[in-house]
């Protein structure tokens, strides 16, 4: 299983968190988020649903050792503590727009 934090305005279809068991929801600003838990074969099929524009997903395996980032039209699996796998994930966000400093790929972060 994966855990992942989602911003409901992210989503095309928001229909797509029925099928994650959701473990918080909260407001941020005029953000909903929802932490989430999926099994892996969920994950990539998210792309299908995120916006246009600048925004990403990432989920965090029980270990906290890797990440899956989605894009709209990428997904990369990265290291937690290996920053080094970290870089086609961070140039593809700043390619499509993301700040740098908002692709840190943070987990377990919640309110």
């Amino acid at each position: 299983m994966y855990t992942g934090i989602i911003i409901e305005s992210s989503l095309t279809d928001r229909s797509v968190l029925d099928n994650f068991s959701i473990l918080k929801t909260w407001e941020a600003g005029s953000w909903t988020l929802h932490k989430v838990q999926v099994a892996e074969d969920e994950i990539k099929k998210v792309s299908s649903v995120i916006a246009e524009g600048p925004w990403y997903i990432h989920f965090w395996d029980e270990t906290e050792e890797n990440i899956i980032v989605v894009y709209k039209d990428n997904a990369f699996t990265i290291k937690a503590k290996d920053k080094s796998t970290w870089h086609k994930a961070i140039e593809y966000g700043e390619y499509i727009g993301i700040p740098t400093a908002q692709l840190n790929f943070r987990i377990n972060q919640d309110r």
